[in-house]
């Protein structure tokens, strides 16, 4: 912990955002659904785990952050995205499908800091918290006719508030966000 003034705590977090995606069969069909780097963070992982280093962020934001981050204060703490693609992909498939859905949510199993401090959308400016069950996966994507090889640029990141106090999160945070395709 630094201190900037005396009534102002600068908090420091290693933070590590945990992106899941993988395959997923539909019937006569194979999905693989990737998160891969678009033009932010470089997300590294494979085989269904893939993460993005966040670098040293706090409530104020200042401090050193991962080339690819960007970061918005407002009055309340700090916001720091980067953009990842989205990508399915559908192989050895045997005709019918027509619908494809994606939708986000994450691990309810994760911190609650965790949970509290992950955000996504479809812009830096616009992400917002994540839900954290599949009941209440926000939707993010529908497409009808050709739906394989689809991409979608998304923006991951993580709320750090700028209040002291015993509320306040030190440490790493680490909230799995996890993207689902359904078809039909």
């Amino acid at each position: 912990m630094f201190d900037l003034t005396i009534s102002i705590r600068l908090l420091v977090l290693l933070a590590g955002m945990f992106l899941f995606a993988g395959h997923a069969y539909a019937g006569d069909c194979t999905i693989t659904l990737t998160v891969q780097t678009a033009t932010g963070a470089t997300v590294t992982g494979s085989a269904g785990n893939f993460s993005i280093a966040f670098g040293n962020i706090n409530g104020l934001g200042v401090g050193t952050l991962t080339s690819g981050i960007t970061v918005s204060n407002s009055g309340t703490g700090a916001t720091y995205t980067t953009p990842v693609t989205v990508k399915t992909v559908f192989s050895s498939c045997s005709g019918g499908l027509q619908n494809q859905v994606i939708k986000v949510y994450q691990n309810a199993t994760t911190s609650a800091k965790s949970q509290a401090a992950a955000r996504e959308g479809s812009a830096a400016g616009s992400v917002v918290s994540v839900p954290t069950t599949l009941a209440s996966a926000t939707t993010i994507r529908t497409v009808s006719g050709n739906i394989s090889n689809q991409t979608l640029t998304r923006f991951v990141g993580l709320f750090v508030s700028n209040a002291n106090g015993a509320g306040n999160v030190t440490g790493a945070l680490a909230p799995k966000i996890i993207y689902v395709v359904t078809v039909n």
